[in-house]
């Protein structure tokens, strides 16, 4: 019970990706099965015999149809007024309630609502339970847990508490693919019909039980896309997502939201081929911080949809080392389209997402600097239209020159001096002898400033704004780098 207790308030990991907005026509979205939760089930309490007398355990709870509350089950034996009692029991592990103050769309909303272990408990059972818990856990907030479908929640908040580091990007997804049955873990969710989700919309409102009208509080939810494999089968997790939902400052009206779902393959090209879920299970935790986390605060939801996959983006295709030196690497892509612009992240090999070297370019190629020589990368690319489409991901893995003492183009680069460096405004290149056919300007992240074919021996470059340059120029042996400073 001490272990159940204390890995639920930690159920809060899955949060932190960056949001994007997609544009969409009316029929790519369709609603979540049971999302606009208007049809609720009563289910009864439970109660203990003690010497032909029942002693009540909870009372009567009702939930969303299609919707669950994980529920604990307890089987130990305590002592009360000098009897021994076997205590065996389920407790749903959830304070949940119908909305329907400004429900958006039909005549009810979900609201969820982190407790105590009395508020769920008779006051009888509230006794009994202490007696197999710390004290302090018995003050501990406990947010509600509502999913659409049936989990086991003795396996999934122990992997959460493994995770709870991981809440700035999808760094566990990975580990629950690795580590975790899922067949094991849960059972059910919302029939995509061959919908190629991509992201998840919906209303909600939410009320801090802090009651200070900062942000001390808030909810998570986290989509997890499945996908049943014939061959093995088995129900595989294929790709999710997650979104915090903040405090509104109007707790009356229901605000939209939106939550983008990425494939494992989106997250991870490198390790996993595209897999489309055929089904959706979505988790609601009502309160999200665990530090502030406070007994009242209240998740509102409704109307949840799916918003299909836009394609209009293209996707990056080829993607190829076009240079390469011990601290500099020069990468290059075709694209099925021409989009305003590409996204590019670089890391170290194997690291986390959304944690690597991340810029936009306006042409296909990038220029990735300071690399450390003798080392491999992971590169990154996605084609981006406007605020609203991207494509996935594409992915390439190179390795830094390590020859000693230097390679080709670090020798080639002895021969350019740029001067003044530190500069202010400009500075003069001397090409030192070199045939430079083209010389191309780069901000420190790899943008594209400018772009000149210089005639004779040296040039004067003019820098656009105060920071740290790099110079590109073809020659006929290869590509040279400079790095120039501006102040």
């Amino acid at each position: 019970m001490k272990k159940f207790f204390s890995a639920a308030l930690l159920a809060v990991i899955m949060m932190g990706m960056a949001d994007c907005v997609y544009a969409q026509s009316r029929d790519s979205i369709v609603p979540v099965e049971y999302g606009n939760f208007e049809e609720w089930i009563e289910y009864p309490g439970d109660s203990a015999e003690v010497m032909t007398l029942p002693i009540p355990l909870y009372g009567a709870y009702t939930l969303p149809e299609g919707w669950h509350a994980p529920m604990f089950s307890m089987n130990d034996t305590v002592s009360y007024m000098g009897f021994t009692l076997p205590i065996n029991f389920s407790v749903p592990v959830c304070k949940v309630a119908r909305d329907s103050l400004h429900a958006p769309q039909g005549q009810s909303g979900l609201m969820a609502e982190s407790f105590l272990l009395g508020d769920v408990l008779s006051p009888i059972a509230t006794t009994l339970v202490g007696q197999l818990l710390d004290s302090s856990l018995q003050a501990e907030v406990i947010p509600s847990i509502v999913v659409n479908a049936e989990v086991d929640l003795m396996k999934i908040l122990p992997l959460m508490e493994r995770l709870s580091d991981n809440e700035g990007d999808l760094s566990w997804l990975l580990e629950l693919v690795d580590t975790t049955d899922l067949n094991e873990l849960l059972t059910g969710g919302a029939p995509l019909n061959g919908f190629e989700f991509n992201r998840l919309r919906g209303m909600y409102k939410y009320i801090d039980g802090n009651g200070s009208g900062d942000i001390d509080d808030n909810g998570t939810l986290v989509a997890l896309g499945t996908y049943y494999d014939p061959i093995l089968g088995r129900r595989m997790l294929v790709g999710a997502g997650s979104k915090n939902l903040f405090q509104l400052y109007d707790t009356t009206y229901y605000e939209p939201f939106e939550m983008d779902y990425y494939t494992l393959n989106e997250y991870y090209p490198a390790e996993y081929a595209f897999v489309e879920a055929d089904s959706l299970v979505v988790i609601a935790i009502s309160s999200a911080n665990e530090k502030n986390r406070a007994r009242g605060s209240k998740l509102f939801l409704d109307s949840l949809t799916i918003v299909q996959r836009d394609g209009s983006c293209g996707r990056v295709t080829d993607v190829w080392l076009d240079a390469i030196s011990t601290v500099h690497a020069v990468l290059k892509w075709s694209s099925t389209v021409v989009p305003d612009k590409w996204m590019v992240e670089v890391g170290p090999a194997g690291f986390v997402r959304g944690r690597g070297v991340h810029f936009t370019v306006t042409d296909s190629s990038a220029v990735v600097v300071d690399l450390t020589p003798g080392t491999t990368y992971d590169f990154y690319v996605r084609s981006e239209c406007g605020d609203t489409s991207t494509s996935t991901w594409a992915y390439l893995q190179f390795t830094t020159d390590s020859l000693t003492p230097h390679s080709v183009n670090e020798v080639l680069a002895e021969a350019v001096t740029l001067s003044p460096n530190p500069a202010n405004g400009r500075c003069v290149v001397d090409f030192g002898g070199l045939a430079v056919r083209e010389m191309t300007l780069y901000s420190v992240t790899g943008q594209r400033l400018a772009q000149q074919r210089p005639q004779g021996g040296s040039t004067t470059l003019a820098l656009p704004y105060k920071g740290i340059f790099i110079v590109e120029m073809q020659t006929p042996q290869g590509n040279v780098y400079k790095k120039v400073v501006n102040n």
